[in-house]
């Protein structure tokens, strides 16, 4: 298919959302504080909220998904029109990082889980409302996220499910403008937390030059975008005399969107904690806490998460035994739920890969059994590989932005000991759990080292035109390497795979002749005769099972 024709639905998909998140920013927080970054994510909590409600009732079809970005392209003219406080400036900068971001969302392939259960999870939303106990045909529908509701909505006519693996890129080019609009406004001397540059600068060169891959992003990289925005966002509040409305329902949006993309980040609603922990009257902000209406509307929507594992499993959060039943006809048996727990600490602990498994499994991943394996096939390599990368760019900064004059802002007394300390714990139980970079580790030695590093580098910092120009080549040179990476990612790819984005930009066509969707033509086929389909069949088991429940 031609390209102009996908850049064209990229293009709409954009305003969609962006549209959906004025109609929030409108309606439910602050109509005067406009940031097209927040827009934009707000957008994705209220667009992911509709599928999940939607779904219950109608599939992602067609229609529906013609009709959800119509009116999104509608609440963008409208909304667009009537805000005072619209900037062209800011609307060009985000019209830029998208451009930049066409780089991205032109591969040969799409992340290795999207095949496996990715696209079979999001093609059964376009075809049927809810169903049952579909964590039992497909291990990978166990473990589902809200990136699958919100990418079953990119299904439309003439592209079809061509561009429902794009859903990363939306995260990544929002959360971009909102850490670009931080070091404007510190230029701008809207605010004195100027360490947020640093932090900013850092997290920009993390999320573009680390992650400059849409095949490495699956559902993992998404959740940790938006973790390092969330902490940065918390030190910034935390800096602030006092905790607005509009901070802490931002705050909220982002901490459940999070929660949603992943199951074992419920653990990141700790972050809470240091909000109270900070606040001057505590009763007051529960009260007003009780009373906000962002509150509810995030807790409608993690409802909507518990229930949706429940329905699939029969456990509120999988693989957590405590929060499974097995009383229910569709439930994943304890035992089963126990052993697939094991697998994941075996997986990240080195003790199983696509080739061999270990024999011992339960005595591996007591106390540190795992250590040695896991440093010698996992840390050298992957992790030092890491940690060497974020050291160079620890030394780049220092030798930037290092001054003979130190302690210009050693008056700011900075508030960030309690939220690091934090950060701390989560590591450990990182590490103890399940220490693969792709489940946490990648944010979580970054923010080790980035925060305090910001905090260092704020005592000498003076802003004048030449620190601007520094900032401003670094980000230069932020864009240059991410193209050029992906650039060189796309030319290998068209003498691996014979892609050519000019003649053919969608990634499917490449793939047709291999079976990758999981049971997806069996499906199509059991539409209207589930009893003639195959046992293999993914839609012929849901129809059972469905007749099972509707009787």
């Amino acid at each position: 298919m031609n390209l102009i024709i996908y850049l064209i639905f990229y293009s709409l998909f954009i305003f969609s959302i962006i549209g959906y998140g004025y109609f929030f920013n409108n309606y439910f927080l602050d109509r005067n504080r406009i940031n097209l970054g927040y827009c934009g994510l707000n957008g994705i909590f209220l667009l992911t909220l509709i599928s999940y409600l939607s779904n219950f009732f109608v599939s992602q079809n067609i229609v529906f998904n013609s009709l959800v970005h119509t009116l999104g392209i509608i609440f963008f003219i409208y909304f667009s029109y009537k805000t005072l406080e619209f900037k062209k400036k800011y609307f060009i900068i985000m019209l830029i990082i998208f451009f930049l971001l066409v780089f991205f969302i032109l591969s040969a392939k799409p992340h290795d889980d999207f095949q496996y259960y990715h696209f079979p999870y999001i093609h059964l939303l376009t075809l049927d409302s809810t169903s049952i106990g579909i964590g039992n045909f497909n291990h990978g529908f166990r473990t589902h996220s809200s990136i699958f509701y919100l990418s079953s909505l990119f299904f439309l006519p003439v592209i079809e499910y061509d561009l429902v693996h794009i859903a990363p890129v939306f995260f990544l080019g929002f959360v971009n403008f909102v850490f670009l609009k931080k070091i404007l406004d510190i230029f701008e001397k809207k605010n004195n937390n100027t360490y947020i540059i640093f932090l900013s600068l850092l997290n920009l060169i993390l999320i573009n030059i680390f992650f400059y891959r849409l095949g490495e992003h699956g559902t993992d990289r998404s959740a940790q975008i938006l973790v390092l925005l969330a902490i940065t966002e918390l030190l910034f509040f935390l800096n602030n005399k006092e905790f607005d409305n509009y901070s802490i329902n931002r705050m909220l949006v982002l901490i459940f969107l999070i929660v949603s993309l992943k199951a074992f980040y419920l653990i990141y609603l700790i972050f809470v904690i240091p909000i109270l922990y900070y606040e001057k009257d505590k009763y007051k902000f529960l009260l007003n806490l009780f009373k906000n209406k962002i509150f509810y509307l995030c807790l409608l929507f993690f409802s909507f998460v518990l229930f949706t594992n429940f329905i699939n499993t029969g456990c509120f959060i999988y693989p957590l035994v405590i929060t499974c039943s097995e009383n229910l006809i569709w439930s994943i048996p304890k035992e089963e739920v126990e052993i697939m727990n094991q697998w994941y600490q075996l997986w990240s602990k080195g003790g199983a890969s696509p080739n061999f498994t270990v024999e011992n499994k339960e005595l591996y991943i007591q106390n540190f059994y795992w250590l040695k394996n896991w440093l010698d096939i996992y840390f050298f390599n992957k992790v030092s590989d890491y940690l060497c990368g974020l050291i160079f760019i620890v030394i780049i900064f220092i030798i930037i932005f290092k001054r003979k004059n130190n302690n210009l802002n050693s008056q700011n007394k900075r508030k960030y000991l309690f939220t690091y300390l934090l950060i701390i714990f989560l590591l450990f139980e990182w590490f103890f759990n399940h220490p693969a970079l792709r489940y946490g580790g990648y944010h979580l030695i970054s923010l080790v080292i980035f925060i305090p590093l910001s905090f260092h580098l704020e005592k000498n910092i003076l802003i004048n035109k030449n620190f601007k120009k520094k900032v401003t080549f670094l980000l230069l040179i932020i864009c240059l390497i991410f193209v050029t990476r992906n650039l060189m990612r796309i030319s290998k790819e068209y003498t691996v795979y014979n892609y050519n984005i000019l003649t053919n930009p969608s990634y499917n066509e490449k793939f047709k002749n291999f079976d990758i969707y999981l049971g997806i033509s069996e499906a199509k086929k059991c539409k209207f005769v589930s009893d003639k389909c195959k046992n293999g069949s993914i839609k012929s088991k849901l129809l059972f099972k469905k007749n099972i429940f509707y009787k």
